[in-house]
């Protein structure tokens, strides 16, 4: 295998041509034991605007599947401690709608019998490929499975191309545990580094994103939050960090399961918090109350986001398990000056308390507002006060600086 690998060439600046993104978003799935090869393939496709995840073997191939359901399948023959069939023997059962293209160095006599065979598990089987060969011919596979057609316009600012081009990243702003000052977590917050125009808000890459993208921005956001705290504990500080995911990411992604593959296995992880807005939690409490407590098994927590608003609903919200209160910004700028927000942050702080939550002051701007915030026994705060967002190089220096560590 590893010799047919090494031949597979990567197409010719001659024969390219013009990329087009897909009108919805085009995830296909990688199966072959061979990780360059699948690498290889990998970036091709995302090259041409398509999302991929990679499988060495059956029985990884078929977990993924049953997480997110592919477009299309590359399908070697020859697996890690399996084979080819045992994926469309699991395929035939999952009754998967997806294409399925074949691929292997073994003659082509075996490679239309397993064509055979997945089609008579009723799969959509396409031509086999057989190895090696030019990496040119993807364009044609996508074409052949209907899956190369072309999308409006964006500007090259889409939520879709950066999950594509790579250009995803986390900014972390500080929260600060208001009673001692002490840097104690950071918020993930997602930004573009596009390569010709630069740095992008979400406002320039979320609007009109499909919902497959946004729940690939949640997966990415968590599986970002988990590799990164090793950086930010190696500097000296093991900090809580939370990422904001929609509900339906929270519903619908395997968040367990990527949490217990992906976590830091260091004794000093504090965990990992989800935040979601208040409004949308309300839309199903029971199944979140079940989803907060399978997370809390693996050290996951939710936050509710922008708290405080729903006020006839609050002790549903609250009696949710390990959870963790965000007062909304909208409560906390100017809660020193006017007696309504200053009663209602308060009465929040309070009851939190009194159900053994924490609260996040969101929006501390104005040194009052954080004095006052502090006297009423409020636990955390963020702000432009406290820190902006920021690079994760400049919070792992801004954590060396304060521990005494001399910056890399």
């Amino acid at each position: 295998m590893s010799e047919q690998g090494a031949a597979l060439l990567e197409p010719s600046a001659a024969a390219a041509e013009p990329i087009t993104a897909p009108a919805q978003p085009v995830f296909c799935l990688i199966v072959d034991d061979e990780k360059s090869l699948r690498h290889l393939l990998a970036r091709t496709l995302r090259q041409r605007m398509v999302m991929t995840e990679e499988c060495g073997d059956a029985a990884e191939a078929l977990r993924a599947i049953r997480n997110r359901t592919p477009d299309l399948v590359f399908l070697d023959v020859s697996l890690e401690r399996s084979d080819a069939i045992e994926v469309i023997r699991g395929l035939g059962e999952m009754k998967f709608s997806g294409q399925i293209q074949l691929m292997s160095g073994r003659d082509l006599t075996l490679l239309y019998d397993v064509k055979r065979v997945g089609e008579r598990h009723a799969l959509k089987m396409l031509p086999p490929l057989q190895k090696p060969f030019r990496f040119d011919v993807i364009a044609d596979v996508l074409r052949e499975a209907g899956l190369s057609r072309a999308a409006p316009n964006s500007g090259g600012k889409s939520l879709f191309e950066a999950l594509c081009g790579g250009w995803l990243e986390l900014c972390y702003q500080p929260t600060l545990e208001l009673r001692t000052m002490q840097l104690v977590g950071a918020e993930g917050l997602a930004r573009v580094n596009h390569p010709q125009h630069g740095v992008l808000m979400p406002g320039a890459f979320l609007p009109g994103a499909e919902e497959a993208s946004l729940l690939a921005l949640a997966e990415f956001a968590v599986l970002a939050a988990l590799r990164d705290w090793h950086e930010f504990a190696d500097a000296g500080a093991p900090l809580r960090l939370s990422v904001n995911i929609p509900l339906d990411a929270l519903m619908r992604l395997p968040i367990a399961t990527l949490v217990r593959e992906h976590r830091p296995s260091s004794s000093s992880w504090p965990g990992l918090t989800l935040e979601v807005s208040e409004d949308q939690l309300l839309r199903d409490i029971k199944l979140v109350y079940e989803i907060a407590t399978q997370l809390s098994i693996y050290n996951v927590y939710l936050a509710i986001d922008r708290f405080g608003y729903a006020h006839n609903v609050l002790t549903s919200l609250l009696e949710l398990p390990h959870v963790e209160l965000k007062l909304a910004r909208g409560f906390v700028a100017g809660c020193t000056e006017d007696k309504v927000k200053r009663q209602l942050c308060e009465s929040v702080v309070q009851l939190a308390h009194k159900y053994k939550h924490q609260v996040v002051a969101v929006g501390i701007d104005q040194r009052d507002d954080l004095q006052t915030l502090t006297r009423m026994g409020c636990d955390l705060g963020q702000g432009m006060l406290l820190g902006p967002p920021l690079p994760k190089d400049k919070i792992i220096k801004m954590i060396k600086i304060r521990g005494g560590q001399r910056p890399a």
